[in-house]
């Protein structure tokens, strides 16, 4: 196998997987293996609105792949502007998923 085939094979392989990943989430699967979430207390997280914030972190998960698949694209073949925004996708994703629970926590929390 060469380099280059292996490149592609990373590029996709990686940024597939998030994808596929975030699209589950989406679909209320693959919850397992949202960090936090699974060793969250069950009194707490029966607190949340399960159902919203799995499609809010599918989302984001979705986009960061698109940003995996670019930050690893520019990464392999020196396109410095691809790579940045990448860069720019993954860390907006990272900054909405903790952000936008707190400016709506009534659409992510259930109501008491």
């Amino acid at each position: 196998m060469t380099v280059e085939v292996l490149k592609i094979v990373l590029i996709l392989g990686i940024s597939w997987a998030a994808v596929i990943w975030g699209v589950n989430l989406c679909h209320q699967r693959g919850t397992w293996f949202l960090a936090g979430w699974n060793t969250m207390r069950k009194e707490k997280r029966e607190t949340y609105n399960e159902k919203e914030m799995c499609r809010l972190y599918g989302r984001c998960v979705v986009f960061c792949g698109v940003g995996v698949f670019l930050l690893l694209y520019g990464s392999f073949y020196d396109r410095d502007a691809v790579l940045l925004a990448g860069l720019g996708i993954i860390a907006l994703m990272v900054v909405l998923s903790i952000v936008v629970p707190i400016i709506h926590p009534e659409k992510y929390r259930k109501r008491s």
